[in-house]
């Protein structure tokens, strides 16, 4: 049987496609960043832009997973918005594989299982292209020994039909990585104040607030901080920063945040 394998779209642009050039810049974001103590880890929020920009921010949530049982295969559910295609629902990357320069990433059998929800389907040109879930997978190869994806693209879609499928493959072995960035193009100090309003309703567990918040995966935002209330986490927002701050000018700047969920009953 032919394997089915989401070749890597975004290395040369977003990340070095050179192996051993891609483990040395992941290995300084990582190394740079703290350690902190997060009993119970459930949830990270990562960027998703290129390396340059959003890497030291995305090291800073990545370092977290550290604190894991690195003994038992991780299941990763990524959460991660559709940039080039529009569609109805969440599009499942029923591949077997992905692949970028540090190797192959497994895909979840458990995956499949998502089909059954109405919301849920595998739109294979949503995927080809998309970004969003890819620039995650270098860091997890690098920090994470046993680990397999279910790899979840969505569009329109509400967050509770979003957690229903989440939850239903959901177990003691399972982390959720919510891909996205923050407020786009504007003047650093306006970007700066919109975003602003993404960071309170992560650290304060309010959905409310993301009325002005301007994410591109605002809908996953929403659907792990619905997550996180309705298991009793914790959140701690560990960085943020722009374009501006990392390797671009301040007249128009895209915004990152770190943040991690831990701690409850689930």
């Amino acid at each position: 049987m032919t394997m089915k394998i989401r070749e890597a779209a975004a290395q040369g642009t977003f990340y070095p496609e050179d192996r051993e050039e891609l483990k040395s810049l992941i290995r300084r974001y990582v190394e740079n960043a703290p350690l902190e103590e997060l009993p119970g880890l459930k949830a990270i929020i990562s960027p998703h832009a290129g390396y340059a920009y959003s890497g030291p921010v995305a090291g800073m949530s990545f370092k977290q997973l550290m604190n894991i049982d690195y003994l038992k295969l991780i299941k990763v559910i990524i959460l991660a918005p559709s940039h080039f295609a529009l569609f109805r629902g969440a599009s499942v990357g029923l591949f077997d594989a992905y692949k970028t320069p540090l190797g192959f990433v497994n895909v979840s059998k458990e995956a499949q299982k998502l089909l059954s929800f109405e919301d849920f389907h595998f739109i294979l040109e949503a995927h080809l292209e998309e970004h969003s879930i890819e620039v995650q997978l270098p860091f997890l190869q690098y920090i994470l020994p046993h680990f397999e994806i279910v790899p979840i693209l969505y569009s329109e879609i509400e967050p509770q039909s979003l957690l229903k499928g989440v939850e239903s493959i959901l177990d003691k072995r399972s982390i959720l990585v919510v891909s996205t960035d923050l407020s786009h193009y504007y003047p650093y100090e306006v970007a700066r104040n919109i975003d602003a309003n993404c960071i309170k309703s992560v650290e304060k567990l309010d959905t409310k607030l993301l009325k002005k918040c301007e994410a591109c995966g605002k809908i996953g935002i929403e659907t792990i901080i619905e997550f996180a209330n309705a298991y009793g986490l914790k959140s701690k927002v560990l960085a943020y920063a722009t374009s501006g701050d990392t390797a671009g000018p301040k007249s128009q700047v895209v915004g990152y945040l770190s943040a991690v969920f831990y701690g409850g009953n689930s």
